[in-house]
């Protein structure tokens, strides 16, 4: 009997260990444990991405050659670099243990098909390769995880802001950037400006010159070839004029430059359609600029106005350009400003007469610009 007593207090704690052994080993996911991919497809052909979230924002991202497009948004381009960032990301997330395997877990952890934080499609043409969801977050940079055909839940490293669903993400904020060398001429606030190449002078220290004289008398004469050759190895830099300037015009080549460059690298913030709406402010703009581009058969009109846009942003149109786009308020509000003659030409208050000339104010007045 006492034998007996023994033996089943023994298989007692025996099972007592195992169930604490169970309970104590919860399967821990990560993304770099296990062989098995979330996305099993190849997803090198991938040519269609399309990103929801449970808000019903949606986007769509079809690859068109090497580039990305924006189909709703008029085949805007999308920032390739961006979308193909996220497609190698997603093949790269790896199953590993999972965490919950019941179909309560999914709905838990907001993967269900009806409430999640982001579902993915890649697909080749029509045919869908994969659709995952992403639900709620697993600490720091990590987030739960299904395939569409499991119930298995699995954490990643990986955030929902990795994949944003709204079509603003995703455009190629530099779509309208050009080189700044490449403008020859523009037309602002009454100002036709021409953009000149000049020699860069060279140095003259005493170092130069040393190196200039031995380099001088070490090179062969070659007649006239080799002085052909020396004129195109002048360096060369662009300097900005007025054509055809009045007498009182006296053009600060700086601001002059200034302003190409922050014309020629605009990024924009928003692609708002091809339908012009009150709100643009397009009526009234509070900037005409016309580019003439160095390979265009046209100038290009850019128009920028001020209404009742989001959070103080201005509106930009180019005559190239079907769409308005969006631009930052402090982008629109430093153009308009560079734009403006007074900041394009040397006051005339150092050309003044002397102040003798002018009456003196009353003591206390204000002055009146």
């Amino acid at each position: 009997m006492k034998r007996t007593i023994q033996i089943l207090v023994l298989l007692f704690i025996v099972q007592v260990g195992f169930a604490i052994g169970i309970n104590f080993y919860q399967p821990q996911n990560s993304d770099s444990t296990g062989n098995d991919k979330l996305v099993a497809a190849k997803t090198d052909n991938i040519d269609h991405v399309t990103i929801e979230d449970s808000d019903g924002a949606k986007v769509v991202l079809v690859k068109t050659g090497k580039d990305w497009k924006l189909p709703d948004q008029s085949n805007f381009p999308a920032d390739s670099n961006k979308v193909d960032g996220l497609i190698s990301k997603l093949s790269g997330l790896h199953e590993g243990l999972p965490i919950a395997t019941s179909s309560g877990a999914v709905k838990r952890f907001k993967l269900a098909k009806d409430d999640f934080e982001r579902r993915i499609t890649l697909a080749k043409g029509d045919a869908t390769k994969a659709v995952l969801y992403f639900g709620t977050s697993q600490g720091t940079h990590q987030i739960h995880a299904r395939r569409d055909d499991q119930n298995e839940v699995y954490a990643v490293t990986m955030g929902s802001y990795d994949a944003p669903a709204k079509a603003d993400d995703w455009i190629d904020s530099t779509a309208l950037q050009i080189s700044a060398d490449d403008i020859v001429k523009m037309d602002v606030d009454g100002l036709s400006l021409v953009a000149n190449k000049a020699p860069v002078a060279k140095t003259t220290d005493a170092t130069s010159a040393d190196k200039d004289a031995a380099s001088a008398a070490a090179k062969p004469a070659a007649g006239e070839n080799a002085d052909m050759a020396d004129q195109d190895k002048v360096d060369t830099k662009t300097v900005w004029e007025i054509a055809n300037a009045a007498p009182d015009q006296k053009l600060q080549p700086a601001a002059a430059s200034t302003l190409a460059a922050m014309v020629a690298k605009v990024r924009i913030s928003s692609v708002l359609g091809t339908d012009a709406k009150p709100e643009y402010g397009m009526d009234q703009p509070v900037l005409k600029l016309s580019l003439t581009i160095k390979g265009k058969d046209q100038p290009v009109e850019y128009l920028i106005g001020k209404g009742d846009g989001k959070d103080g942003d201005y509106t930009l149109k180019l005559s190239a350009r079907p769409e308005y786009f969006r631009i930052a308020g402090y982008t629109g509000k430093q153009l308009v400003q560079h734009a403006d003659a007074s900041a394009l030409l040397v006051g005339k208050k150092a050309d003044a007469p002397a102040a003798s000339a002018t009456p003196a104010a009353p003591a206390g007045a204000k002055a009146v610009n």
